[in-house]
């Protein structure tokens, strides 16, 4: 996807990393972190109408909680333009501990919005257990099944079920001492996301 000129689109794609605390935040939390910091870094947001007017922002998945990330997307929108290297600049004294930018750029205004662009996510998990063997069996086991259905979340989805085996699209395992890496890449599209703590559930591996 090619930058946009300035005077064809106020929408900003931003690349970022999250750990340490932010790690352990919902997604609303960090949607409050990131308002704050952009507003702190004097950043002219575009705000909602209304009673209670919020800036524009989207992110592209949402972590579960306790997952930090090295490749996190955030769409925002402003008033005026900004040179993406200004932006940058602006931003980096205000970034609080735990959040790094790597990439500011354009995007059409008119483009999907991000969790509709958005194909797959990858994950990596790291285990305690010394048993390598252990967690190939299950992951084999895993890859060898057609279905897997595991309950939906959320009281109205109670008593319901979706095919998480349908939503992993690769699952291996490196032994990088001293743990164990769980690598997974799930489908991420609207109404078919996989999660990874419902693929260690399902591999008996939730520590």
């Amino acid at each position: 996807m090619s930058d946009a000129p300035l005077n064809e689109s106020l929408r900003y794609r931003l690349r970022f990393s999250t750990s340490g605390p932010l790690a352990f935040i919902s997604v609303l939390e960090l949607s409050t972190v990131w308002e704050r910091t952009l507003r702190r870094a004097q950043i002219p947001l575009r705000y909602s109408q209304g009673f209670n007017p919020r800036p524009k922002l989207q992110f592209a998945a949402p972590l579960p909680t306790g997952c930090g990330g090295e490749a996190e997307l955030l769409d925002c929108w402003l008033e005026s333009p900004l040179e993406p290297a200004h932006f940058a600049t602006q931003l980096a004294g205000q970034l609080p501990p735990g959040l790094a930018v790597a990439e500011i750029r354009h995007v059409p205004e008119g483009d999907d919005a991000l969790n509709e662009q958005l194909q797959a996510a990858r994950y990596v998990a790291l285990l305690r257990t010394p048993d390598v063997a252990m967690v190939q069996a299950r992951v084999a086991d895993f890859l060898a099944q057609k279905t897997h259905l595991r309950p939906r979340r959320g009281r109205r989805h109670r008593g319901k079920s979706y095919d998480l085996r349908a939503l992993v699209q690769d699952l291996s395992v490196e032994p990088t001492a001293p743990w164990i890496s769980l690598h997974m890449q799930l489908q991420a599209r609207p109404g078919a996301t996989g999660r990874p703590d419902e693929v260690l559930e399902a591999l008996q591996l939730r520590q």
